[in-house]
């Protein structure tokens, strides 16, 4: 047999394929789209609002205004920081705090379609959420709904929220934005405070630098005043020291108070600081907390009262502390002054003593003790002031980012994307449409056409059966090529003829053996068996038609007779009866020899079919025909065929339209190219005909079973 082979595929093969499976195609778009649209017809309509910020990567000092930070890669870096600050858990779950949303339907607890079905079942109810969990469930959903993005390469910052409810969408982008905000402000002051602490902490030391420093010049002066009054001769002295000695009475005084009090604040004793700075804010607040805190200690804990007393108490803490910082503030500045005036009167007696005439040994040791108290003065003041300023920016701190456009209601939902979803439904649906024709085309479905049938095997499509009923009176579609010799049909069987002949020429005083099997039953093997052997006996050949299928004979029917034997019984009866066997007869309506089966076998078949006699038929056949046909049960169900095939100088594969599948036709062919001899010719023929399907029983060895 020569090699076919299969040609290469082009766009008129795939818009072929495409044309042959067209309906499917079009079923499987109409499928997705519907689909689409009934999602689109249940699905919640959602809104997105969004609010741009701008960042200012330099900060803001309201105190230095003019400060700014050159342009740096660094710029990028701090506004992808500020980005990731704006998605974190930290700052939605005060949105979610400051907005109440765990107390909503959208983003508080709810059911999850699981447990509505178990409900629906008669199940319980699962446990209501409390406490973190209520916060948790609503930070998920909030999280799912919120979009922070940075725009392009800009300073930019959209902040976008998802919501069922337009105004609820608006609304929630802004809160969140205003969250961050407040929030960033929050940690500049959080942070200039912490400074603070710091250098209240060597605040104290230089304090007590300094006052030992001015103790030393003062015990110095008291020791020595009559001393210094012999030397100078001045009575101002005495005048000063007794001025000098008042200022730091009042000095230690006021003093002690800014102690007590900061040590209140520190320890959080808020009456107790109150009563020391006589401050009426300070005390109210303080009674509030008490009030709140009573409050917190009757609420369940994680129900959203606590929640919502736990932020009023938090905020009364916030004001408590900053009164407190501002009263010390205060008190520390009317201590300055008075330091201030001590160190005058000081400067007074120096400017006193020094501006008298005194012994060198008096002028250098005060000399000394002045310088040792400028010196701690000034780190006393260097300190106070860096002190003052942090505690001062700690209250004039605003946020390095602001608000540039704010979220409106959107007229427009945002999902579901009618025009988008229907335009990927259409696309989802000519992908899966085309990849399921492909499919149905080269895997799963029947053969169609020529063309797919010359792509399923490499063998030459030599007839094209068309589609055909049959007439009042006719025993089987093969009578038309007798009846109606003119026919589509009946040229389709010379058309069969013709390129056996030419494929397969005949040999002088050899008759040519044609064998004709399918893949499955019911594909019409048997019908165009017969019809082949009319058209070759009224061409005048010489022709036998051998009905080999002996699991289920059917030429018989086809000629309207019950012979008393049939070719099962000859090859298994003993002798040889070929010459008067009663299997033999001839077509009632050609010149057509017929050698028929009489009823379906009741043993394995695959037996006779090897044997001597068989042979010997065919060898016999051979000699005494042109044209020997051989109708064969199907390939893959039985194996019959394939010992029939080595005798056949042509096997003409019989391809039902539509019925068989592709699998099943490339193994048929595979068992013949296996099984056929050398030199021989596979073809195939495609049958269109009108008849009974056939569903094969693999579990069934002997026999196949006809609906």
């Amino acid at each position: 047999m020569k090699d076919n082979q299969v040609e290469a595929f082009n766009a008129l093969d795939i818009f072929g394929i495409f044309r042959r499976q067209l309906r499917l195609m079009l079923l499987t778009i109409g499928i997705v789209l519907g689909a689409a649209l009934i999602y689109l017809a249940q699905a919640t309509p959602l809104y997105t609002a969004t609010t741009l910020l701008i960042i200012d990567p330099a900060g803001k000092n309201l105190l230095a205004p003019d400060a700014t930070m050159p342009n740096s890669n660094s710029d990028s870096a701090k506004i992808e920081s500020e980005v990731e600050i704006l998605k974190s858990d930290s700052l939605a779950l005060k949105t979610i705090r400051d907005s109440k949303l765990y107390l909503t339907d959208e983003f508080g607890p709810s059911l999850g379609t699981f447990d509505k079905i178990k409900m629906a079942l008669g199940f319980a109810p699962p446990p209501a959420p409390e406490g973190d969990a209520v916060l948790q469930a609503a930070l998920q959903r909030f999280e799912s709904a919120l979009s922070v993005r940075r725009m392009g390469l800009t300073y930019l910052i959209s902040v976008s929220v998802t919501s069922e409810s337009p105004d609820r969408a608006a609304r929630l982008a802004n809160e969140h934005a205003k969250t961050y905000l407040a929030d960033q402000v929050s940690s500049k002051v959080d942070s200039s405070l912490a400074a603070g602490g710091v250098l209240q902490g060597q605040l104290q030391q230089a304090r007590q630098k300094l006052a030992a420093s001015d103790g030393a010049l003062t015990s110095y002066i008291q020791n020595h005043l009559d001393q210094l009054q012999a030397e100078t001769g001045s009575t101002k002295i005495a005048e000063l020291r007794t001025e000098l000695q008042t200022a730091n009475s009042q000095i230690a005084k006021d003093s002690q108070a800014a102690d007590l009090a900061r040590t209140a604040l520190q320890s959080g004793d808020w009456d107790k600081l109150a009563s020391q700075v006589q401050d009426e804010t300070i005390a109210k607040l303080a009674q509030q907390k008490r009030t709140f805190e009573q409050q917190l200690a009757g609420a369940e804990p994680g129900s959203a009262a606590a929640i919502d007393i736990a932020a009023g108490l938090a905020d009364i803490n916030r004001q408590l502390t900053q009164a407190g910082q501002q009263t010390i503030s205060q008190l520390e500045k009317t201590v300055q002054s008075e330091k201030d005036s001590t160190a005058e009167i000081t400067k007074s007696i120096r400017d006193e003593v020094l501006g008298s005439t005194l012994t060198p040994e008096t002028l250098a040791d005060i000399y000394g003790l002045q310088q040792d108290a400028q010196i701690a003065q000034r780190q006393y003041d260097t300190l106070l002031t860096r002190l003052r300023d942090v505690q001062t920016q700690a209250l004039v701190q605003v946020a390095d980012a602001r608000v540039v456009s704010q979220a409106l209601s959107p007229q427009q939902k945002s999902y579901p994307n009618t025009e988008l979803a229907l335009a990927l439904a259409l696309v989802l649906g000519l992908g899966l449409g085309a990849g399921l024709a492909l499919s149905n085309e080269y895997l799963f479905g029947g053969v169609t056409s020529e063309a797919q049938l010359n792509n399923i095997v490499p063998a030459r499509v030599a007839a094209v059966v068309p589609k055909v009923s049959s007439a009042s009176g006719q025993l089987t579609f093969a009578d038309k090529v007798v009846d109606e010799p003119m026919s589509l049909f009946s040229e389709s069987f010379r058309k069969l003829r013709a390129s056996i002949d030419r494929q397969s020429p005949a040999t002088p005083g050899i008759g040519r053996v044609i064998l004709f099997t399918s893949s499955i039953p019911a594909e019409g093997k048997s019908t165009d068996a017969l019809a082949l052997a009319r058209t070759y006996a009224l061409a005048g050949k010489r022709t036998l038609l051998v009905d080999a299928d002996l699991r289920k004979p059917s030429q018989h029917t086809f000629i309207g007779t019950e012979p008393e034997s049939g070719i099962l019984e000859y090859l298994t009866a003993p002798g040889d009866r070929y010459a008067d066997a009663a299997c033999f007869g001839t077509d009632p309506k050609s010149n057509l020899g017929l050698i028929m089966g009489r009823r379906r076998s009741s043993i394995p078949t695959d037996a006779p079919l090897q044997t001597e006699g068989f042979a010997n038929l065919i060898m016999d056949a051979r000699k005494s025909f042109d044209v020997v046909i051989m109708d064969s049960a199907p390939l893959v169900p039985v194996v019959d065929a394939r010992y029939i095939s080595p005798f056949a100088d042509v096997v003409v594969l019989c391809v039902r339209f539509g019925l068989a599948r592709q699998a099943d036709v490339r193994t048929a062919f595979e068992q013949l190219e296996e099984s056929i001899s050398d030199g021989a010719v596979i073809m195939t023929s495609l049958n269109c005909l009108e008849g009974k399907t056939a569903d094969y029983r693999y579990s069934g060895y002997y026999g196949y079973a006809t609906s």
